[in-house]
């Protein structure tokens, strides 16, 4: 399934929740989630030319364990349960992650950590089943866009190569916006 096609599936799916549900409750995520979740989440909003570019290459990108996806502010936002603010709120940890895949190739990157300090977000990375190790896979950057988040996400060199590597197709590199996202603490 395209992204394109994912983002609408997921406007419709939390248009009825919001319906459903009213606009002040949101939607529960998996039980795993709603335990580690005590300390908030953090939404992470793709940027709507990745989106576009994903859907080029026939790349389709789904939560994992822990994480959901809805539609926000006309791309889509992952949202990771926070599992600890440590470090003076320097450094934040996350479950969940993104997989992205196309046919029997994906990568899958979990288990973000926000390092405020050095201005990165490291997750542990899995390319194809063999597990990478954690890696710095975005930088922290001003906000051109608030309505998407309040800090912007980079690729670093090795998340652009990973990607380019893995799918055959030089499409990401150093510093390309890979999107916005926003820390909300409880």
């Amino acid at each position: 399934m395209h992204v394109t096609t994912r983002v609408r599936r997921l406007a419709t799916t939390a248009a009825a929740a919001v319906t459903a549900l009213s606009l002040a409750v949101l939607v529960p995520a998996p039980t795993q989630a709603s335990t580690a979740a005590r300390e908030g989440t953090t939404r992470v909003a793709v940027a709507p030319a990745v989106v576009r570019k994903l859907d080029r290459l026939g790349l389709a990108a789904t939560p994992t364990k822990g994480a959901d996806a809805i539609a926000y502010e006309g791309t889509v936002a992952f949202r990771f349960p926070i599992t600890d603010i440590a470090n003076r709120g320097k450094t934040i940890k996350h479950v969940g992650g993104v997989r992205i895949s196309a046919g029997h190739e994906y990568i899958t990157v979990k288990r973000f950590t926000i390092k405020l300090r050095q201005g990165k977000v490291a997750a542990t990375v899995v390319i194809d089943g063999g597990t990478v190790g954690r890696v710095d896979v975005f930088n922290l950057r001003s906000s051109s866009r608030p309505r998407l988040g309040d800090v912007r996400l980079t690729l670093t060199g090795a998340a652009a190569r990973a990607i380019n590597h893995t799918f055959g197709a030089p499409a990401f590199d150093r510093n390309d916006n890979f999107g916005f996202a926003t820390v909300i603490t409880r």
